[in-house]
């Protein structure tokens, strides 16, 4: 009777992570397919197909899954930062919609976007650590050595 010497594989937080990472990715994807936001679209998918390598551990997708998870940190971290530097115009429509006949139902749709806003300041709060943390253990060697070529 043969026996296996191949290790069975461990459980890795960092694949987590990775999917989380996937299902964020295909959140926004269905969100920018819906408003026909090709480019960002493209850019989910481009996303997605890295992670599904990186959880079934290809060796090619390690290096692209920590160029992709820092890419994303530094593209939450701008874009978050462009967000807060607008939040002061809920202030400004409150004020105006106060003016107009119709201000109780201009308040409610104000209320929901500053809702959605503060939704996706949070995911974006919490994707730059998380792919910082999912590119730093990527490159750490116990993970490096998860990613072998399958024959």
């Amino acid at each position: 009777m043969a026996v296996d010497a191949t290790p069975a594989p461990r459980f890795g937080l960092w694949r987590v992570a990775t999917w989380v990472v996937l299902l964020l990715a295909a959140i926004g994807g269905v969100l920018y397919l819906r408003h026909g936001d090709w480019p960002y679209l493209v850019g989910s998918f481009v996303v997605i197909v890295v992670c599904a390598g990186g959880i079934l551990r290809q060796p090619w997708a390690r290096q692209a899954l920590r160029v992709v998870a820092l890419l994303l940190a530094l593209w939450a971290l701008a874009t978050g930062g462009l967000m807060l530097a607008q939040w002061g115009r809920f202030d400004v429509a409150r004020a105006h919609a106060m003016t107009q006949p119709q201000a109780p139902l201009l308040l409610l749709v104000i209320e929901d976007w500053r809702r959605s806003f503060m939704l996706a300041l949070a995911f974006k709060a919490l994707l730059v650590p998380l792919a910082l943390w999912l590119a730093w253990q990527l490159g750490r060697p116990p993970v490096r050595a998860q990613f072998v070529a399958r024959r």
